[in-house]
């Protein structure tokens, strides 16, 4: 990870790195955060349907997982880039 995307990721508390990873989110996505954070796939989803804290470990890996992806809408040809 470069020095930039670390300056980056710091600026984005933990909410805000929900809403981006939810924004970008693709099939898959939850069984690669569980298996990168050692967390199990529900806890995940716990967190993502807002029963559960975000935590710093979750957070910076949804983040770093989508953190190069398009929004959803524009992948998907809804809105203009």
């Amino acid at each position: 990870m470069s020095y930039q995307t670390k300056v980056r990721a710091n600026y984005l508390n933990r909410t805000a790195k929900l809403s981006f990873f939810k924004n970008r989110q693709r099939n898959g996505d939850v069984a690669r955060i569980a298996e990168t954070t050692g967390y199990s796939e529900r806890m995940i989803y716990y967190v993502l349907a807002g029963e559960r804290r975000v935590n710093q470990i979750i957070a910076n890996a949804m983040y770093n997982l989508t953190r190069r992806r398009l929004k959803n809408t524009v992948f998907l040809g809804f809105e203009a880039a």
